[in-house]
């Protein structure tokens, strides 16, 4: 099942079944790093953290391009100590499928007897190099990876019209709200009103990469309006509002009423 993280963990923390052990599917760290990034600062650790500098988050890399038992036993030990900071702990085994017989039989072994307030996360592009016994002890997500190309199937007169609201709603002004009438006609496709969300949603995305120093995504050439809205908003700002149009995206498909919950989405955007 393709689905983005974002929407499975949104329905799984709602019913409290978070599993301890991810297998992420068709994907690499570094395409999904700010998705993950911004779950485990809303799930898992409740603050914002950057995860390649976080002591509660053990990352395992490929070395020379496997993945050895050392490398496992060495995260095993890192993860014995318990947490001075958060609650939960996190370990992200980066191209799982790198590990030789060696290492993955010890993670096996550390999946068989998970401990408490400890999640894993084994990203992948290839699941038919994993170990079945390991797969059997992870929930399985295949995700659909974003491209830059994607941004480029959005007409441009979508993108600056979406930008132009995404600057009055950070200005806080109240013509947000004239604005979003003319652009959005009663009779407006719902389609339309997805493309807006998803625009939003890879916008903030690179906002957030703009604060902490990471590269620029999707909106490169809208460098200007990324620093306008960087400047407007601490990283905790950013996380809530993507949160906020993470979970307008799966409420649109239930909403009638177009114009009521574009008012609504930009009122919690907004926020105090």
């Amino acid at each position: 099942m393709e689905e983005k993280l974002s929407n499975y963990f949104e329905q799984m923390a709602s019913q409290d079944r978070i599993s301890h052990a991810f297998l992420v599917c068709n994907t690499e760290y570094s395409v999904i790093k700010e998705e993950l990034s911004f779950l485990l600062n809303n799930y898992f650790f409740e603050e914002s953290v950057d995860i390649d500098n976080c002591s509660d988050v053990v990352i395992v890399k490929p070395i020379n391009d496997k993945i050895v038992k050392e490398q496992i036993l060495e995260l095993q030990n890192k993860l014995k100590s318990y947490s001075q900071t958060h609650k939960n702990r996190v370990y992200i085994i980066n191209e799982a499928h790198k590990m030789n017989d060696y290492a993955a039989n010890s993670l096996l072994k550390f999946l068989e007897e998970p401990e408490s307030n400890i999640y894993a996360f084994l990203i992948t592009t290839n699941i038919n190099k994993i170990l079945p016994t390991i797969k059997s002890r992870c929930q399985v997500l295949s995700i659909q990876n974003i491209k830059v190309l994607d941004i480029k199937s959005y007409s441009d007169e979508v993108i600056l019209k979406t930008i132009q609201l995404i600057r009055l709603m950070e200005e806080k002004k109240s013509s947000s709200f004239g604005y979003l009438y003319d652009i959005i006609s009663k009779k407006e496709e719902k389609d339309n009103v997805i493309n807006m969300l998803k625009i939003m949603k890879y916008f903030y995305s690179d906002v957030f990469n703009l604060i902490l120093g990471r590269n620029i995504i999707y909106f490169e050439e809208y460098l200007s309006d990324l620093k306008y809205v960087s400047d407007l908003n601490s990283t905790h700002d950013i996380i809530r509002k993507m949160f906020v149009l993470s979970k307008s995206e799966n409420k649109l498909e239930y909403n009638l009423n177009i114009n009521l919950f574009m008012i609504r989405l930009i009122s919690e955007m907004v926020g105090d």
